[in-house]
């Protein structure tokens, strides 16, 4: 309200009009304000973090303008032109008088709160000792009061009541009885008033007593005493320096914008303490755009400057084009999704690129484009809700809900699917020999159908090539033993074989043996648990349990071919 004493606006000739809108609609207020007398100056009023939208003060040339809008005062007029503007006009004391008491009130308790410092005395004390000095001033006040309203005594002296029978007989109406004049030595005294007509006066102390007066120390103390730790308490602004790339200990342009918003909302703060909390949070460069401003500055002065070197440059259609362009990524979830779309679109209503009204189906068009889950938008039907959209609220929760049922879902699945499947406990398979007395009359297999003699035919062929292979083998061995009888009489001398090399001349059942009989992996390559294959393994990759399993298999191997005198070479071939 600094632009009441800077303007010398005529408070009773004023009125307050808030909710401008800035077009042509506002020519019909101010034609409806004209009917009731000239007006001399319309003064536009700076109110940052009102939400009655742009206020002005409209000063007539006379003050019965004002008399005669006093009986509709406070009035609410609706725009013919825009139904969704209503200005309100209030009574301009009615507005500035509550503001000014209580900047005056909190000025006279801060210079108060100043002299209890500097004198070195509580503040309590300081108060109570004013509060005394007031209640005497209001008895002062009253007594000159009293003493205005009573007649003065007439003195006491014969020749004083003369002049006054003489005026009483003079004054008396013509017609009326002779008033018998006062004998010498008799006192005037005037007539009684009557006790309805005699004004009481009362003392301070009857009116504010001393335990009352205690009581309204007390609360301002501790009203004081809140507000002061309020303004220290509160949570500082997150710092902002304009640098780039952004530091690890600083927040973006758009969020500590935010937090500044919600700061200059605050009513309980002067305009020089958000000031100040704004400057804390900046550093260099980003104020040193601002050191130029004086401390008598507003916010918005500081905001305004710092959006046009850090804001958002582009227009509100290149940045709704953005918006429709930005689709779910690989990966993310349709929470994380509408989250985005959610920030994107703020920013865009902020450059004017889409209305108020219009933020809710803009939203959940653009989620139904972009997002590749069409099975959740069937589940949750969202196309039958395009005319009537949810909130950002309403439909994040849809979606977190419906994700955490998937999650659990799938947990269970997996939990029960790998319960239930049968671990592999050997690599060995064949067929157990059994009787068809085993089995029950009900499970009695028919011999002659195509599929059993085919069988039956597969085993023959089996069972041949076994044979073969057993025979050739038994020649083998013999041949080798026959030429180990037949060299000592041979003529041909021939060098002794090395006994490293003896395990060579061995059978070859015997080799194959030795080699089936070798241990071999009994661990997954995967996850390195017993019990299966990487092939059926549903677990996560686990390279350091793989490597200790790999480690003692190399052991157990290398003992067992220790122990049968095969070497590494030997193995290979």
């Amino acid at each position: 309200m600094e632009v009441v004493q800077q303007s010398n606006v005529k408070i009773p000739n004023s009125v307050m009009v808030s909710g401008l809108s800035g077009t042509e609609a506002d020519e019909e207020l101010f034609d409806f304000l004209k009917q009731y007398g000239s007006i001399q100056r319309i003064i536009p009023v700076n109110t940052p973090g009102t939400d009655r939208g742009k206020q002005v003060i409209v000063e007539y040339v006379h003050g019965t303008a004002v008399q005669s809008l006093s009986s509709l005062l406070p009035h609410k007029v609706l725009s013919k032109t825009l139904t969704d503007v209503l200005y309100l006009i209030e009574a301009l004391p009615a507005v500035y008088t509550p503001v000014v008491s209580k900047t005056a009130t909190q000025t006279y308790l801060a210079e108060l709160r100043d002299i209890a410092k500097q004198t070195g005395k509580d503040f309590a004390t300081v108060l109570r000792e004013e509060l005394t000095s007031i209640g005497k001033a209001v008895d002062s006040d009253n007594t000159d009061t009293q003493a205005e309203h009573m007649e003065p005594d007439l003195p006491d002296t014969p020749d004083s009541h003369v002049p006054v029978a003489a005026v009483q007989v003079s004054s008396q109406p013509c017609g009326a009885p002779e008033q018998q004049i006062q004998p010498p030595g008799w006192s005037w005294s005037p007539p009684p008033v009557p006790s309805e007509k005699r004004a009481t006066a009362l003392s301070f102390a009857d009116v504010s007593p001393p335990e009352l007066q205690k009581v309204i120390v007390e609360h301002i103390v501790r009203t004081e005493d809140a507000a002061t730790q309020m303004m220290h308490n509160s949570p500082r602004l997150r710092p902002f320096s304009g640098r780039c790339p952004r530091p690890s200990n600083e927040v973006d342009y758009e969020t500590w914008r935010s937090n500044v918003e919600l700061l200059l909302k605050d009513t309980r703060q002067p305009d020089l303490q958000k000031a100040r909390r704004l400057l804390e949070s900046l550093s260099s460069p980003a104020i040193d755009i601002v050191k130029h401003l004086t401390f008598e500055s507003p916010p918005s002065v500081y905001l305004e400057i710092l959006d046009s070197a850090y804001g958002t440059v582009e227009d509100g259609d290149d940045l709704f084009a953005k918006y429709l362009n930005t689709m779910q990524n690989h990966g993310e979830e349709p929470s994380t999704y509408l989250q985005r779309l959610q920030v994107m679109l703020n920013t865009t209503f902020r450059r004017g690129g889409v209305g108020a009204g219009d933020l809710d189906r803009q939203l959940l068009k653009q989620f139904i484009r972009g997002c590749w889950d069409n099975h959740l938008i069937a589940e949750l039907q969202l196309e039958q809700k395009k005319q009537n959209p949810p909130t950002f609220a309403g439909l994040l929760l849809l979606l977190r809900t419906a994700e955490d049922k998937r999650a659990s879902k799938a947990s269970r699945m997996k939990q029960h699917l790998s319960a239930s499947r049968p671990r592999v406990l050997s690599h060995y398979q064949g067929v157990a020999p059994c009787s068809l007395e085993t089995y029950p009359p009900s499970l009695s297999v028919d011999h002659s159908t195509p599929e059993i003699q085919q069988i039956k035919k597969q085993i023959a062929d089996l069972q041949s090539q076994l044979t073969r292979f057993t025979q050739k083998s038994s020649e083998r061995a013999e041949k080798t033993q026959s030429l180990k009888l037949k060299a000592p009489n041979s003529t041909t001398v021939k060098p002794p074989l090395d006994s490293s090399r003896l395990h060579k001349i061995q059978a070859p059942d015997q080799v194959t043996n030795n080699s089936r009989n070798r241990p071999k992996a009994w661990y997954c390559f995967r996850c390195g648990e017993d019990g299966h294959i990487k092939p059926q393994c549903e677990s996560g990759p686990n390279p350091s349990l793989v490597a200790l399993k790999r480690r003692q298999l190399k052991e157990r191997q290398l003992a067992w071919d220790t122990r049968k005198g095969i070497t590494d070479c030997d193995t290979l071939n």
